[in-house]
């Protein structure tokens, strides 16, 4: 029987923790742990990091409100207040990948950034200290973003993997050993995701959280992060004091789907009259929602199938936002048989345009397409729902372990091949379940790193013999 959430959780978190303490480390070189800047400052207003830091010279900071994410020139996060060893400052926030942008990008001389009360940055010089200071010579209190925390992933040093020695003990173990050790990474990556979500509701609000989270899950992987900008430049609460029409105006406008080119490109005649009415409420609300080109949403048009392109996911999100009073019970209530009761809503969605519409500017398909389909409906559960509902009610677990597989990726494959081998079998076994291709995954990105090229020195096969003794 499967333990209850989330007992089995911690027992992988020690494995994971004892496994890298006898691993020889492996550099990352220069990746970095987090993405590009506007992805950072995502994160960062959506409440991911939290409230609560120590600065650089060990102030206490508290961040009590994020204020408003500049759309246009100077810092980024205006009308902010923070509390610096208890007294309230107000100003705005800049958040830079490296401290020494704030002189690079021209700040220090730059007198719309006198009223900056906190350099947030994620890199720093090893040797040599950085101090931000402003055009008038004011000292900034800087707080450099911990480089790992139980949110973001393993740390900077990790064991080398590579496929190959792990399948040999895995075969040796029994069916149910191995079980135990997926849900075990399983229950490990559902807690993650519900701390996360956790944080950003302690940061923003319950309603703000799962809307953005529900955002990210229709982006992919590819338009994650995109998706969650959008959110946040367009609030739930905002989106919902407006009339249907002027909310998905606002959506595609802000996500910079509305500009001159998409009329002129419009190739079907049954475009035109649903562009006509986005343009006819965007452009009353342009100037105050409008960003400069550099904060610009980073979309990524490539490699993604139509019924994925970013405005299908845009329409996707407005029908959500058009359906929220029926969706809002789902986490602000205990709802009997989750999964069927989220699949009924969902599949319930309609939107007479983005039915029958690829794209802003797309011939109509012939036949008529769901907004949200079987494996991103999956996904939703998965990634949002049972991550926000589990945190208030354990119980859900038993529901979540239910949740059938989602259709393989080319990630998910190569887990499968690494950790079982040729054992096609057994592939089958431990991917039928959503929880057990969650825990596969964990593990994969645990121990088994893609651009390492040898594995003599991860001790995660010598473990795993730890592991069937504590079974």
């Amino acid at each position: 029987m499967s333990p209850p959430f989330p007992v089995a959780a911690g027992r992988y978190e020690a494995f994971r923790l004892q496994v890298w303490s006898l691993a020889s480390p492996v550099v990352r070189g220069s990746e970095r742990l987090y993405g590009d800047e506007l992805e950072i400052q995502a994160q960062w207003f959506g409440g991911e990091f939290g409230r609560v830091f120590s600065g650089t010279e060990e102030e206490k900071i508290e961040i009590v409100q994020f204020g408003h994410w500049n759309r246009g020139s100077g810092p980024d996060f205006t009308e902010v207040a923070v509390k610096i060893n208890g007294e309230l400052k107000r100003g705005a926030v800049e958040v830079d990948l490296d401290v020494r942008n704030w002189e690079r990008h021209g700040h220090l001389g730059n007198p719309d950034f006198n009223q900056v009360v906190l350099h947030v940055f994620t890199d720093q010089p090893a040797m040599n200290r950085v101090f931000t200071r402003t055009e008038d010579h004011r000292n900034v209190p800087q707080l450099l973003l911990p480089q790992f925390t139980g949110l973001q992933g393993p740390p900077d040093f990790l064991p080398e993997a590579f496929p190959g020695r792990c399948v040999a003990p895995l075969s040796r173990m029994g069916n149910e050993e191995v079980d135990s050790l997926l849900i075990a990474a399983a229950q490990y990556r559902l807690r993650r995701k519900s701390e996360r979500i956790r944080v950003m509701v302690d940061s923003t609000s319950g309603e703000q959280a799962m809307f953005q989270a529900l955002a990210e899950a229709l982006g992919f992987r590819q338009n994650k992060t995109a998706m969650a900008i959008l959110a946040q430049r367009c609030p739930v609460k905002t989106l919902l004091a407006m009339e249907e029409p002027e909310r998905e105006a606002r959506l595609f406008g802000a996500a910079g789907f509305l500009d001159t080119g998409t009329f002129d490109s419009a190739r079907a005649v049954t475009s035109r009259p649903y562009l006509q009415r986005l343009w006819d409420h965007w452009w009353k609300m342009r100037d105050s929602v409008e960003t400069v080109p550099r904060r610009a949403i980073p979309w990524r048009f490539d490699g993604s199938r139509p019924l994925n392109h970013p405005q299908r996911r845009v329409g996707a999100l407005a029908g959500l936002v058009n359906h929220w009073t029926e969706l809002r019970p789902i986490w602000e209530e205990n709802v009997n048989k989750l999964e069927k009761h989220v699949n009924n809503l969902l599949k319930q969605l309609q939107h007479p345009f983005w039915e029958h519409h690829y794209t802003l500017t797309s011939e109509p398909s012939k036949s008529a397409l769901r907004l949200v389909g079987r494996d991103r409906l999956r996904d939703i559960l998965g990634n949002v729902i049972f991550p926000g509902v589990i945190r208030i009610e354990p119980d859900y677990w038993a529901q979540y372990t239910a949740l059938g597989k989602v259709d393989s990726n080319q990630k998910l494959r190569r887990a499968a091949l690494r950790l079982f081998g040729p054992d096609t079998d057994r592939q089958k076994l431990f991917t039928r379940y959503y929880h057990q291709q969650q825990g596969l995954l964990q593990i994969y990105d645990d121990f088994c790193l893609e651009d390492a090229s040898e594995c003599r020195h991860c001790p995660f096969p010598e473990q795993l013999t730890q592991w069937r003794i504590l079974s």
